[in-house]
């Protein structure tokens, strides 16, 4: 088991390991922890939680991150640029073991960077699934950063995926959430559904985003209402 308290200055995790998965305690809330398939190995990030350097205020946002994990709520952290919020999310990324996705949402972005990109390979011309894709599909966390930047052009593609967790995609294809793909099972088989293009998001997709505040020293969009409402906020302080 995992033990991050709050009354040590210190952070020290204990793992202690059952036969099929292991627990992580933070605070007063726990989740099991399962290994990661081999193809997400690589995905999870690694040497982002040092305990001797880890500050001890970063346990009370740790916890309220599992909280919302748990809930399966996606998060939004607000707070001053710098890489304290990245740190913390690809530290509690590392403690659960859950591989991730990044995309960095700027005034250029665009709803191919978003869903797929078409390349060519091997002469043929391929649309090759983005970051919030792979992540709906598979299961990972999706980290977005510079949520201020994001242009009116592709706010209807992230309302519909953070509410619906739906998305058309270029190639004919179409992300389904979980709970109305698994009662489509029960009216039609999985190889109808196929037919029909539909994917299943993972139940264990999640978003983490971050923000800055809404302040005249920081520039960029003030978040659009729908947008924000569709996570659960948490002001970072960095103490």
């Amino acid at each position: 088991m995992f033990v991050v308290s709050k009354k040590l200055a210190c952070l020290r995790p204990i793992l202690t390991r059952s036969v099929t998965t292991d627990v992580l305690r933070i605070g007063s809330v726990t989740r099991p922890v399962t290994p990661p398939i081999d193809n997400d190995q690589s995905l999870i990030p690694i040497l982002y939680y040092e305990k001797n350097l880890f500050p001890p205020s970063f346990i009370r946002h740790l916890e309220w991150l599992m909280k919302k994990d748990k809930l399966g709520q996606d998060a939004l952290f607000v707070g001053p640029p710098g890489p304290a919020r990245r740190r913390l999310i690809l530290a509690y990324l590392e403690l659960t073991r859950k591989p991730y996705q990044y995309l960095q949402l700027t005034r250029d972005t665009t709803d191919s960077d978003i869903k797929q990109r078409r390349e060519i390979q091997n002469k043929t011309a391929l649309f090759i699934n983005q970051a919030a894709v792979l992540a709906a599909i598979h299961g990972h966390t999706l980290v977005l950063d510079g949520l201020e930047k994001t242009e009116r052009n592709v706010l209807p593609i992230l309302n519909n995926l953070l509410e619906n967790r739906e998305m058309n995609l270029d190639n004919g294809q179409f992300l389904v959430s979980t709970q109305r793909f698994d009662e489509l099972l029960k009216f039609y088989t999985k190889e109808q559904l196929d037919k029909l293009n539909f994917i299943r998001v993972h139940e264990d997709f999640r978003v983490i985003a971050l923000t800055l505040p809404p302040l005249p020293d920081y520039k960029g969009h003030s978040l659009d209402p729908p947008l924000r409402s569709r996570f659960q906020v948490f002001q970072f302080l960095f103490l």
